[in-house]
């Protein structure tokens, strides 16, 4: 039951973010270059390609510019966020936590841009979607790790603040169940997002959908606290620190 609560809370909060989702997922859309890049270096067989937790379409349309004769089944359990894909695309509502629609299967290419941290057993999962590529079919995932955060950690400790963000996958622990020639590929990135303060920091996670916490919100004399002792800038601002792991699985 807590889980079913807890899913649709992060459901709701996405699709409340739907309409403006583009303009403030600045991180979502470096990432999606970044596995667009690594597709291009990629042998891939014919068949249907599956982006999962596709949300607005965001990794999936920058896929279909640099592969202009493919069409990307988005695959999400927010149906705002699929509406805001384009009307041609293929689109299936679909929680990922029931594992995947029974027709997807045997196929060359899945992806999934910061999907997984919010999926209740994602090593469970990814497995699952490895296992539903056919034979040297590709997985590409990315995700933040558990040691993003960091500036938002350290205050809650110094403030003795509870932290109240997501707690993020550990990397060792998303592949634990895979042999090292499965794992094409897997290296970790840090993005580094600067605000003003923390009040708008925190305005732009719920600006993506994504301030979903198992954890009581902050007080407003606890966002006081933080916004004091949060470490500043040269110019008074504040950063964010994320780290990003890329993983690309092959199946043999």
């Amino acid at each position: 039951m807590k889980n079913k609560i807890w899913n649709e809370t992060v459901k709701n909060n996405f699709n409340n973010a739907s309409a403006n989702y583009l303009s403030y997922s600045n991180i979502q859309k470096h990432f999606a270059d970044k596995i667009v890049y690594f597709l291009k270096d990629l042998n891939i067989q014919k068949g249907e390609w599956i982006d999962l937790g596709s949300g607005t379409g965001l990794l999936a349309d920058e896929i279909e510019k640099e592969f202009s004769t493919k069409n990307i089944s988005r695959i999400d359990f927010s149906k705002k966020m699929l509406l805001q894909n384009k009307d041609s695309s293929k689109k299936i509502l679909w929680d990922l936590n029931n594992g995947l629609p029974p027709s997807i299967r045997n196929c060359p290419l899945m992806t999934s841009n910061f999907c997984i941290h919010w999926l209740d057993n994602p090593e469970k999962i990814i497995r699952d979607w490895f296992n539903k590529l056919r034979s040297g079919g590709y997985l590409i995932i990315s995700y933040p790790t558990i040691n993003s955060f960091p500036e938002w950690k350290q205050t809650c400790l110094e403030t003795n603040i509870e932290y109240s963000g997501l707690t993020f996958p550990v990397s060792k622990n998303i592949v634990k169940s895979f042999n090292s020639d499965e794992i094409f590929f897997s290296n970790k990135y840090l993005y580094i997002e600067n605000f003003p303060d923390v009040y708008k920091l925190f305005r732009s996670i719920v600006n993506v959908g994504a301030q979903s916490t198992k954890c009581k919100r902050n007080k407003v004399c606890e966002l006081k606290a933080i916004q004091k002792f949060w470490p500043k800038t040269a110019t008074n601002s504040v950063n964010l620190t994320w780290e990003i792991n890329i993983e690309i699985l092959k199946k043999s």
